[in-house]
């Protein structure tokens, strides 16, 4: 045997197991980027805007927003460098509802600059 053929099962292991995760321990977690209170679960957003659920992406959030019949735009705020494309993202609703969705590492980032 090989030094490399000693691995491949290992490998092949671990590949099944990535795989055979279930999809929720695969995403990435988003939250609300509240002014006062940092990062938030998306929960908020169930009380806040009386939803049946809570969103799971700004998209999703958008989308029901949309069901309802309101304005909506997604895409990064005015002002943020590009580098943060589909890390920050912008839900305007309306006029006046801007909520700020943010990835996990961003508020892993935000709580360090604390």
């Amino acid at each position: 045997m090989t030094k490399n053929s000693l691995h491949m099962p290992t490998l092949f292991f671990l590949l099944a197991f990535l795989v055979a995760l279930p999809a929720s321990a695969q995403q990435t977690y988003w939250y609300v980027l509240a002014h006062d209170d940092g990062c938030v679960d998306l929960k908020l957003l169930v009380k806040a805007e009386k939803l049946s659920r809570a969103p799971v992406s700004p998209e999703d959030f958008a989308q029901m927003m949309r069901e309802r019949g309101e304005s909506v735009e997604v895409g990064l705020p005015a002002g943020f460098p590009p580098e943060l494309a589909g890390k920050v993202v912008q839900v305007k609703v309306g006029k006046w509802k801007a909520p700020l969705f943010v990835k996990e590492e961003v508020c892993r980032n935000i709580d360090k600059g604390r």
